[in-house]
C-alpha cells in the first residue's frame, strides 16, 4: 500500500507542475525560480522519479 501511495504522490506532483506550467506565463515562472532549463528538465522527468 505504501508503494501505491508513493506512486500516486509522484503522479500528483507531476500533474500539478504540468498544470502550473501550462497556466502561467514564462516570465512569472522565472520570477518564482523556474528558469526554462529547470522547467524542461522537470517535464522530462518521469512521474515516479519526480
Amino acid at each position: 500500500m505504501k508503494t501505491a501511495a508513493t506512486w500516486f504522490k509522484g503522479w500528483r506532483m507531476k500533474r500539478n507542475f504540468v498544470r502550473l506550467v501550462e497556466n502561467t506565463e514564462p516570465r512569472l515562472l522565472l520570477d518564482v525560480g523556474y528558469p526554462p532549463e529547470v522547467v524542461e528538465a522537470r517535464l522530462r522527468t518521469p512521474f515516479w522519479k519526480f
